[in-house]
């Protein structure tokens, strides 16, 4: 079955390679690239590299919403738009590798009417039958409701499909009232949601508490340091991710719930699948743009990554 993700802001991502990159002054571009992204498009492009089946669903808009929908076909990820007059967003991210100066320039994205939320609801509904996995991912436009996350997964439980929920602040904060099967905050946006924490241990403490409100499976990614997860009645952690020589995090995270979900969608082997997403991730951070990496190379770094069982 496929895994079906639901973007609400989808971007246009254009990735600059500019040496001598300064804020002022005239730059010329060394190389450029254009990919169609936004968190949950960056999950679906990863699946697609991994030979995992997956859809794409979502609200686009105007000229730029066309070509990121265009350029999904192109990569031959099946999509099923919810269509707007406002231009979707597009960012630019600019790296000088020289002097690992990375800078991103992100729009916020259009105002999406009533209408189309309904529109995307319906979509939902359509697509979900014939998927395992719905990942939403990202965070919507600022004026958008906090509950809106909640809302679209209420409606879509009574379809037994499970649900991931990689967002962050308040739309976080009120789509885990919903009980996703999976949530997977970084360690930042983990703190946003629980409050100030000073170690792995008291991380773990306050993940257990958020899982007895209802939450399936929590992943907290940590950059360098890591990850860890509670699952069931186990907790996981993470503490050496394989060492690669960082181009760019920017998609790693994204990177990590594909790896993650490619594995565990059809097995029960949660500690195999949390150690695949997190190789997924460092190969991503290896390469120059958002879900960018290479199987291959997460399949060898893989064999480097220790899962330690951790009691509390």
């Amino acid at each position: 079955m496929m895994i079906l993700t639901v973007t609400v802001n989808p971007a246009l991502d254009k990735n600059y390679i500019v040496p001598g990159f300064t804020l002022t002054g005239i730059h010329r571009v060394e190389s450029m690239s254009t990919i169609p992204a936004g968190k949950g498009l960056n999950v679906s492009r990863a699946l697609r590299a991994l030979g995992v089946p997956t859809m794409a669903t979502g609200i686009s808009g105007g000229f730029t919403g066309r070509q990121i929908e265009s350029s999904l076909t192109q990569l031959g990820i099946q999509h099923h738009f919810v269509r707007i007059r406002d231009e979707s967003r597009a960012n630019s991210l600019l790296l000088d590798l020289h002097r690992s100066v990375h800078t991103e320039v992100k729009e916020p994205g259009p105002h999406i009417p009533k209408d189309a939320w309904k529109r995307l609801e319906t979509k939902i509904l359509e697509l979900a039958p014939s998927c395992s996995w719905i990942v939403f991912a990202g965070s919507p436009p600022p004026d958008t409701s906090p509950q809106i996350y909640f809302r679209l997964i209420k409606c879509i439980r009574p379809l037994g499909v499970k649900i991931a929920l990689d967002t962050r602040g308040p739309w976080l904060q009120e789509g885990i009232k919903a009980h996703p099967d999976l949530i997977k905050p970084n360690w930042e946006e983990f703190q946003e949601l629980v409050g100030p924490c000073y170690s792995t241990v008291q991380g773990i403490h306050k993940a257990r508490q958020l899982q007895e409100q209802g939450i399936g499976t929590i992943v907290v990614s940590m950059g360098a340091k890591g990850a860890m997860a509670v699952h069931g009645n186990s907790n996981y952690l993470i503490q050496e991710p394989p060492s690669v020589d960082v181009v760019s995090p920017i998609g790693s995270g994204d990177t990590l719930v594909a790896g993650l979900l490619s594995k565990w969608r059809g097995n029960d082997d949660f500690v195999q699948a949390f150690r695949f997403g997190i190789a997924a991730a460092s190969s991503n951070a290896a390469h120059f743009g958002a879900a960018v990496f290479d199987p291959i190379q997460a399949s060898m770094l893989e064999r480097e990554i220790v899962v330690e069982q951790i009691s509390i």
